[in-house]
Parts: structure tokens; sequence; C-alpha cells
């Protein structure tokens, strides 16, 4: 197999990242970190869990074959394997599995154990959303390990990098099973830190792994204090009680920002928050209308009263942390002329009555209402049909029952490619995520062809003809990209932002 660019630039990141452990870590004046959260863990077994703050404290627990940067989350960096390398046609990748890292348990991890947790993981309906570029994995040998493509994609290592994929111990696995134990309850990874003890409703504490490949951690002890009011965290935080919070309320920003025992870091979202048109059937069927719907919006007054300015605005179906972001793209000026132009154009010239259809909470309803003051300047009176998300979910995106709606989606794969193919690829009619029935087939064809493109600035010169042509049809609008601001004790170092909060304290320290 021939080593592509990618596995050399691994090879070159794992010299430097090797380096860098023999360096002395630094020392922690404090042992503990005291790690406020508003909800418990689902799962600490990777291949049952999903979630945004079970992942949080996963990244302690357990480790990847592709990791993130720490301190820049645009790029890969070897974790469990020094170094990847892809086939010729892009549809295979081998890596190579690190010598002599252990296990919480003691045990030597093998390319055995790597096998089993992909397997395990890949079976898994958690994986679901991420893994369907993958056809399957294979052990070559004792030092190396396959993973098998239906077609090349280029966001794989992001892929891999998700902490779904993190490598388990095969023989503590079959025995808590053969114990009747939960692993999810007793759990054993890679990762810097294992766990003590686990207080359902209290508090998950994880002490330091001394055996961690990558050395012993600075600080000792990490707790995660289960604390679900933000109110109550914002309080921790101004009294000492807390070093970190997730997530503080944004009402709490600015006063948090005035204390000066605290510092902070911003992390923009992946989400983006969009209005999703019926196109095939109803009064969005004809494009003029969706086309006045998006000249008569202010996206900034929306992101003031949607997300109390805590947002940036997204002018492509990307949000703006993911690749595939196009920085330099427009979106439609507010115009009322040209949308009471157009509505005219379609036959409206006095406006007309229309319902969205709408999951209740604030996330979606705040945005929502003051998109329907602005409409209501052009004579589109909007009002709202409020569901719970079981019934949303069936009537909108299930049978297709619906005019509009406004509604978010998350790039669980940091990737243009996991946010367009979802809501614009006709495939996705019917059982996906296209909500909107859209259909194109230069679209189709432009989606797939940078799926598969490896080089970057190909991809995006797809992705940019995937825009121009979303901006002339208006399927759906993007709103906005929402972000949250971090506040800590300001004695806490080496915490940088990352878009879904991965932050390992294995790089932390207190000064």
């Amino acid at each position: 197999m021939k080593a592509t660019r990618f596995g050399l630039l691994a090879a070159l990141v794992l010299g430097l990242g090797m380096s860098a452990c023999a360096a002395e870590a630094p020392k922690s004046s404090k042992d503990t970190l005291m790690y406020g959260v508003n909800a418990e863990a689902a799962s600490l077994d990777p291949s049952t869990s999903k979630d945004t703050v079970t992942h949080m404290m996963m990244l302690q627990i357990y480790d990847t074959l592709v990791a993130v940067d720490p301190q820049d989350y645009t790029k890969y960096v070897p974790g469990l394997a020094t170094e990847w390398n892809f086939s010729d046609d892009k549809t295979e990748l081998v890596f190579t599995i690190r010598d002599g890292v252990k296990f919480h348990n003691g045990d030597t991890m093998t390319a055995d154990d790597v096998l089993f947790s992909l397997n395990r993981s890949f079976a898994s309906s958690y994986s679901s959303g991420i893994r369907g570029a993958i056809r399957g994995f294979e052990k070559i040998d004792d030092r190396h390990v396959k993973l098998l493509l239906k077609y090349p994609y280029a966001p794989i290592l992001e892929v891999m990098s998700n902490l779904t994929f993190g490598i388990v111990s095969q023989r503590a696995v079959k025995e808590a099973e053969a114990k009747g134990l939960n692993f999810a309850r007793n759990p054993c990874g890679t990762g810097a830190y294992r766990m003590k003890e686990w207080k359902s409703g209290n508090q998950l504490e994880l002490e330091r792994f001394d055996d961690y490949y990558r050395g012993p951690a600075p600080i000792k002890t990490v707790i995660y204090k289960l604390i679900p009011d933000a109110a109550s965290g914002a309080i921790g935080l101004e009294d000492g009680s807390l070093d970190f919070y997730y997530l503080p309320a944004h009402t709490d920003y600015e006063y948090l920002s005035t204390l000066d025992s605290l510092a902070t870091i911003t992390c923009p979202g992946i989400g983006v928050h969009h209005i999703t048109f019926n196109t095939t059937d109803g009064i969005f069927k004809d494009k003029r209308l969706r086309q006045a719907v998006a000249y008569a919006l202010n996206r900034d007054d929306i992101v003031i009263g949607g997300a109390e300015g805590y947002a940036n605005i997204c002018n492509v179906l990307c949000p703006v942390s993911v690749f595939g972001y196009d920085k330099e793209a427009a979106w439609y000026p507010q115009d009322l002329e040209k949308a009471r132009k157009l509505m005219a154009e379609a036959g409206y010239p006095k406006g007309f009555n229309v319902v969205f259809s709408m999951q209740g909470s604030a996330t979606y309803m705040n945005p929502a209402e003051v998109m329907q003051d602005q409409l209501r300047q052009i004579g589109i009176n909007v009002t709202f049909d409020k569901m719970e998300r079981a019934t949303y979910l069936d009537i909108v995106a299930g049978k297709r029952q619906f005019a509009a709606s406004l509604r978010m989606i998350n790039a669980s794969v940091r990737d243009a490619d996991y946010v367009l193919t979802r809501r614009v690829h006709s495939s996705m009619i019917g059982g996906g995520n296209n909500y909107s029935g859209y259909s194109n087939p230069d679209v189709d064809k432009w989606l797939d062809e940078a799926r598969k493109e490896p080089v970057s600035e190909k991809r995006m010169e797809l992705y940019r003809k995937v825009y121009a042509q979303l901006k002339e049809d208006v399927p759906l609008i993007p709103i906005y990209t929402d972000y949250q601001k971090f506040f800590f004790n300001k004695h806490l170092k080496g915490i940088h932002p990352h878009p879904v909060f991965r932050f390992p304290v294995h790089e932390m320290y207190f000064d």
C-alpha cells in the first residue's frame, strides 16, 4: 500500500508530539478540578453514547485512533494510532497501532482490542449518523488495522476522532458481561483518567491514570458535579466552589465577565438555525415566495432576539466552525420592496396567511417570533403549530405535511458534507433529513463529488457551486450559528476552544 501525504503528515506530527511528550509537564498548584455540568453522563461506554455532555467526560477516560489537536480543533494528530495511510483509490485506510499503551486494568492494548472496539461501535445504533461511508474494519497484523470505505470519504479522519469510536479493553468488556455488570458503569479505557466513583444524580469522580501513554496529567482528580440549574452554576463560579461550569446561561455572561477571579473562552457552535420550506407542496412551492421571505428578513435582529446576540450569521447552510463554510458567500439583504414585488408576481400582492410547524421549545420559538414580526411587514401573516418533538418529527420530517418550519441541524461530523447531504441531497427525501423535498441533479452531483474529493481547495469549489444554487432556489434560509462562552477559574490553564466542547483535562493545570 502506498503512503499518501496524509500518512506522511501524520508521521511528521507524531514526531512533533513525541518531542512535546518528552518535555516536563507543568506542575499544578491545585490537585482537584471541580467541573460543574448541567446533565449526567448517559453512559461511559463509547458504543452507547453520542451526546455532548457524555463525550466531554468520556474524553478523559478513552482515546481514539485519531485525535483532534487540543490547541487547534481544525487539525488531526496521532492518538492511539501513530500514523495512517490511504490506499491509492482512497477506499482503504491503514492505522499503525501505538506500542506499549496501557488500559486502566493494566493490560497492554493490542490490535485485537482495537478491532473489537471499532466493530462493537460500528454495530451500534449510536454510530448510525457517522458511519455511513464505512464498510467495515479488518486486522492486518499485530500492529495494523484497516478501515474499509464504501467510497472515498474526505471527512473520515473527523469520523475516527469521534468518541463513539473510542478504544475499550476487550477483556474488561467481556468480564463485565460475564459478571452481569454494565460496562457503561464500569469503564476501562486508555485515557489520562479512570473512573473512581459514580454517584448517580450527584457526581462522577475520576482519578489520574499514572500509566497514561503521554505521561501523568498535572491535575490528580476531576469531579464532574451535577448542577442542572445554570444560575446555581454561575454562583459556583462566583464563589469559587466550581473551577468550570457547562453551560452558563446567556443572561449571566455580562455579570460573569466582570469577575476578576474568572477567565473566559468563546467556542463556536456546530448547529445552523434555518428556515425550511416545503418545496413540493403548498404555497411555498413557488420559488418567488421563498425568495420574498429571504428578502423580508433582517437576520441581525433575529440573532439579537433569538439568541440574545450570541450567534454568528450564516450565509450558507454550514456552521462557521466547520470545514466547507464559505466566509465570502453573501445572502439576500433585507429589501422589503423586492420582497413585495416578488409577492405580487406570484399572485399575492396583499399577502397571505400561513402556518409554520414548529417544535415548541424556546430554542426554535424565540427566533421564530422575531421572524414572524418581520414577515408581517410584507403581508405574510404567520401563526405557529407548536408540537412535541416526536410529533414534529413524524409530521414534518416523516410525512412532510407542513408549509415551512424553523429548525436547527448539528454537524455531528464537522464537515459541510454532513449538513448539506442531509438537508438538500435528493437521496434524503423520504426517511432522511431532506424535509423540504428539494431535488436538483446538479446539487446532488456536486455533493457526491465533494464527498470523495481529497483536495480541500477543490472541495470548496464544489461547495461554492452548491451554495450558489441553493441561494437561487431557496429550499431553505440559513440564519445563524450560535456560540457559547465558558467561564472558569483564572488560574486554570490549558483550555482551548472546541465546537463540541471537548476539553482534555490532561492539558490543564492550575498556575
